[in-house]
């Protein structure tokens, strides 16, 4: 399991609810933040559930980034 997607992923869980308040149909959720225990837990899942998919994730390199 990639710990820097862990970390992108728990990172996305923990501020949905702050960044992204509305829930598209109309209503808004509270703006609270979930635990880190909760998000971690959340992201675990996430990937394991890609992984069992047949997904794996891989990163993409800046394009930008000086050649060595």
């Amino acid at each position: 399991m990639s710990e820097d997607a862990l970390i992108v992923i728990t990172s996305a869980i923990k501020t949905a609810f702050i960044d992204h308040p509305s829930s598209g149909h109309g209503t808004t959720w509270d703006q609270v933040t979930k635990s880190d225990e909760e998000s971690i837990h959340l992201a675990k899942a996430v990937l394991v559930a890609l992984h069992r998919a047949g997904y794996s994730l891989t990163r993409v390199e800046d394009q930008n980034a000086p050649k060595t």
